[in-house]
């Protein structure tokens, strides 16, 4: 399986505005054993990113595990789209 992360990355900050805004950064998009996907992303630790006792607000880990999970699915199923 060949994956192209960039396009990865770049097409889920395209569907995604809400992981631009909190700055998600792709690490890694890349195959794994079995045909199966891995997608690394960070969230920045900033304050703009807590909650109100210092900590990472749930909403943007919730957002940041979905839009990983997206790109597992962009990545492992995307050349299915067009269909």
């Amino acid at each position: 399986m060949s994956i192209d992360s960039r396009q990865v990355a770049a097409g889920m900050l395209e569907a995604v505005p809400f992981a631009r805004t909190l700055g998600f950064e792709f690490l890694e998009i890349a195959p794994e054993a079995e045909g199966g996907v891995r997608a690394v992303l960070r969230l920045p630790d900033t304050s703009a990113t807590h909650n109100h006792i210092g900590g990472p607000h749930a909403g943007a880990v919730f957002t940041l595990g979905e839009t990983a999970s997206g790109a597992v699915v962009l990545a492992a199923f995307g050349q299915l789209l067009d269909r």
